[in-house]
């Protein structure tokens, strides 16, 4: 039995309506010194109000609790109450404020105060079934086993179910096993919000002990005190009854669970599942440790564990939510299972096996160990990477992200992420990040089905950095398809291995279809790199390379893969080493000569702009207009280093007009004028790309808008001299096979002079030998198309020409008809063509060329003022680059 004597005397202003109330009653108490309240035995509904002005000290003897009720009923305190003596035990227990039996609703408000000295001597109790204990204020316990807040009563009612603590107050304990909230029975519900601590030896703060217990923590729960030999001080202790209970532990954001000297959060028992999203900290080197039950370990948002994770020997599991950061160890866990968004992973966790569902996993520790492997399941949308280790297969059908490919390691330095065991790849191995240097181990066997390998290399020659896929010891097979993407190369030849991208060490080896390249080639300056097996060099054939030589195959253990282009693969079963360009090389290395021929074509000669010598003088001296249209097919070569050739369309309009004419006294007429047109050439190019000669390489088209004067002598006698100056603009634009689209601009200047002198043979025929020179200088701006940045030599030119036309001169209806032939021989010469890549490849074509010329012409008179002709010819060459142009022109003059 429990009692309490010595209570001070009533003061003359201090008061209680009623010391023994009954059921429905309600009892106001206010000053100091007032007698104990206690309901009587059986009743309900009882009220009992202690309000701020309350004060009293109450001891322990064989008298009643100071302040209690049965059965449905409510205590409320507002003052300050002290209990002091000690009890004996379980029997002979104290507490301030008690609720008997069920269903009471005790408070201390936020201006009460609960102070107990002496053993067993708790601050609030509850002794039956849903009852409801709420600390709004303090509560002070000192003595050996007092409890702040408890229910059931000590743990004389380990029945008792269905009972809810709040604190959003403090509750301090300072005696040893004594604990600031004690939960017994089932279904029971802990809310702290506020501060609880212990101090005392072996005194947990929180403690839980029925099925179904639940612990709501967004506040501090913290323990300082020490362990005896065979004790233990916690944080919180669950499940110490029942291995089939069940108990859920809330560490909500802002919440913290600390032991300064044992073991922040301890099951013993049963299941237990912790969401955790604030601090769990253990001062043994154990946070969170699990028994004999299973343990379901949820980190979200704002979680932080400090201390080892023991799950024990139960079926236990870990599962990320939100994102955070997982610093510390973990041991003794069957599952761990990512379903957050953004996680950091940097201790060691020893897991059977491994789940990532979602979200970014960030490997900075190690999973699994070398004794107990792990297996990773990455699933589609999820990533596992980083700089960390995993001891255990993998299955990716997400993707792994190595070191800082990464985005949160973005601005980090290249590193390496290690797989000791096997890796089954069917999504996604994103070597490549924002550098080049990444690299992946895999101390297993490699299984491709269909995934894909990104990675960053440089570009260049041998031996140039990049990121590689390393196999250490295992095999390689299946099929994975390489994704390379280059940093800063502008391409180089290679010469010896190439650029190693998997590495096979160990006596690591792979099957011949193990990788891929995506496309075929991947383009860096003027070159095209396939991937291959092999490498030229003793002990390089189970590594694999990116090359941009073809080497011949009696020479080498290089293999093509699967997929690289059948023109490499040709060339590599050839007898001589190759370079491979890209197509474009051959593209843009032709475009300086279309853009001559185009010229060429359009200042022509004088007999295709302006008709014949006659129309100029005599009667026709007057100024005229003229105009022209005319049109071509050429068949461009050049030989150099991709042999490029043009085959297509050339046509142009000109315009003329006289703006002065003279005559001599010799009777020589002179003609000053302006021209304007329009010229454009499109058509197909080939040249020597991917190992092969003479490939379809793209489609070029050449627009050409020109403008310039002219100035033309005639004599008497029909010898001519006609100069002209021409500027044009150009603009070009290519397609290749590729599909890589280019444009570039730029201009020209051509300038002809010219001569010839008829010689009559009599009846009206005249053999007219003839002389011209023209001179030209294209320019194009340089280009970038994506790949390289492109850029041509710009060079002068001469193309040198001597001949001679048979020309027959009558008149039939009134018309003046003078039909001819001619018959030319032209030289071309002068600065060879140069295409630069990057700068660090130059393609040089020649332009040395001689070729013959015949052709046929008409010109008509009709009248006093109008005259029509037209002309065709061909042309080949003699030596030096092939040239095939068939050309016809019409054009008409008028005399103003």
């Amino acid at each position: 039995m429990v009692g309490f004597t010595g209570a001070l005397p009533l003061s003359a202003s201090a008061a209680c309506s009623s010391s023994t109330p009954n059921s429905g009653d309600t009892v106001t108490c206010s000053g100091s010194g007032i007698p104990p309240v206690v309901a009587t035995a059986g009743s309900n509904n009882v009220t009992i109000n202690l309000d701020s002005t309350v004060s009293g000290s109450y001891s322990l003897t064989t008298q009643a609790t100071p302040f209690s009720v049965d059965s449905g009923s409510n205590i409320n305190n507002a003052g300050a109450l002290t209990l002091s003596d000690n009890g004996t035990g379980v029997a002979n227990r104290g507490a301030l404020l008690l609720g008997v039996n069920n269903g009471n609703t005790l408070t201390n408000g936020a201006t009460g105060m609960l102070t107990t000295t002496g053993a067993y001597n708790d601050g609030m109790a509850a002794n039956g079934n849903n009852n409801t204990l709420i600390n709004n204020g303090t509560i002070i316990t000192s003595g050996n086993n007092s409890y702040g807040m408890t229910a059931a009563w000590g743990q004389s009612n380990p029945g008792a179910a269905g009972n809810t603590i709040t604190n959003t107050g403090t509750i301090s304990t300072s005696g040893n096993n004594a604990r600031a909230i004690s939960l017994l029975g089932g279904s029971g519900t802990v809310n702290n919000s506020g501060t609880l601590t212990t101090s005392g030896r072996d005194a947990p703060t929180v403690f839980l002990q029925g099925n179904n217990a639940t612990l709501n923590n967004s506040g501090l729960i913290q323990t300082t005190g020490t362990a005896s030999s065979s004790g233990s001080v916690d944080g919180v202790v669950a499940n110490t009854l029942g291995s089939s209970f069940n108990t859920t532990i809330n560490n909500l954001a802002g919440g913290k669970i600390i032991s300064n000297n044992g073991i922040g959060i301890r099951s013993t028992n049963g299941n237990i599942t912790i969401t955790n999203a604030g601090l769990i900290q253990g001062g043994s080197g154990t946070a969170i440790l699990s028994g004999n039950g299973s343990i379901s370990l949820i980190l979200q948002t704002g979680s932080q564990i400090v201390g080892l994770a023991d799950g024990g020997l139960g079926n236990n599991s870990v599962t990320l939510e939100g994102t955070g950061s997982a610093t510390n160890d973990f041991v003794n866990f069957k599952t761990l299972t990512m379903n957050g968004s953004d996680w950091t992973w940097a201790g060691n966790g020893s897991f059977a096996t491994a789940l990532m569902q979602s979200g970014t996993f960030d490997l900075a520790g190690t999973l699994g160990n070398a004794s107990a492997p792990v297996a990773v399941t990455v699933v589609n949308g999820a990533t596992l990477g980083g700089y960390g280790t995993v001891n255990g297969d993998v299955v990716n059908g997400g993707r792994i992200a190595v070191a800082n490919a990464l985005t949160a390691h973005a601005n980090a330095m290249p590193g390496n992420f290690q797989i000791n065991g096997n890796l089954t790849n069917t999504g996604l191995v994103q070597l490549g990040g924002s550098g080049v240097g990444n690299s992946l181990t895999v101390a297993g066997n490699y299984s491709g089905q269909n995934g894909m390998i990104a990675l960053n290399s440089v570009l260049a020659g041998d031996g140039a950095e990049s990121d590689k896929l390393i196999l250490s010891g295992g095999s390689a097979s299946g099929s994975s398809t390489l994704k390379v993407t280059n940093l800063g190369g502008a391409g180089a030849p290679i010469v010896a291995d190439g650029i190693q991208v998997v590495q096979a060490t160990n006596g690591a080896t792979s099957t011949a279809n193990a990788f891929t390249l995506s496309g075929g080639t991947v383009s860096a300056g003027a070159y095209s790199y396939y991937l291959a097996k092999g490498g030229v060099s003793d002990g390089s054939g189970g590594s694999w390379y990116l090359r941009n030589t073809v080497v011949p195959d009696s020479t080498t253990s290089v293999t093509p893969a699967e997929e690289t282009p059948e023109s490499i693969v040709d060339a590599s079963h050839g007898n001589e080493t190759l370079n491979v360009y890209r197509p474009e090389v051959a593209l843009y290395a032709e475009a300086p000569a279309v853009a001559r021929q185009l010229n060429l074509q359009q200042i022509d000669t004088f007999h295709d702009r302006q008709g014949e010598q006659s129309l100029l003088s005599g009667d026709n001296k007057a100024p005229a207009f003229w105009a022209r249209s005319w049109g071509s097919h050429a068949d461009i070569h050049q030989s150099g280093d991709v042999n490029p050739s043009f085959n297509g369309t050339l046509w142009g309009l000109q315009l003329g007009q006289d703006l002065y004419t003279a005559t001599e006294d010799s009777g020589a007429t002179y003609h000053v004028g302006i021209l304007f047109g329009f010229s454009r050439a499109t058509g197909d190019v080939d040249g020597f790309a991917l190992a092969k000669q003479g490939m379809r390489v793209g489609k070029m088209q050449l627009n050409n808008y020109n403008y310039g004067g002219y100035w033309t002598r005639v004599t008497a006698s029909g010898w001519y001299t006609d100069a002209v100056l021409m500027g044009s603009a150009l603009r070009l634009n290519t397609n290749s096979v590729n599909e890589v689209n280019a444009s570039s601009s730029g201009n020209a200047v051509t300038g002809s002079v010219e001569t010839g002198l008829p010689v009559s043979l009599g009846e009206g025929v005249t053999l007219e030998p003839q002389a011209q020179l023209v001179w030209q200088r294209t320019s194009l701006d340089s280009l970038h198309d994506g790949v390289s940045d492109v850029r041509w030599n710009n060079g002068n030119t001469w193309q040198g020409r001597v001949g001679a036309r048979l020309q027959w001169a009558f008149e039939a209806s009134g018309v003046n008809w003078k039909p001819y032939l001619r018959a030319n021989v032209l030289r071309s010469f002068g600065q060879d063509d140069e295409t630069a890549f990057d700068g660090s490849t130059t393609i040089a074509n020649s332009i040395g060329q001689t070729a013959g010329q015949i052709g046929a012409g008409l010109v008509a008179q009709v009248s006093q003022n109008g005259s029509l002709y037209a002309t065709t010819g061909y042309l080949t060459n003699f030596g030096g680059e092939r040239q095939r142009v068939v050309t016809g022109n019409v054009g008409v003059r008028w005399i103003w």
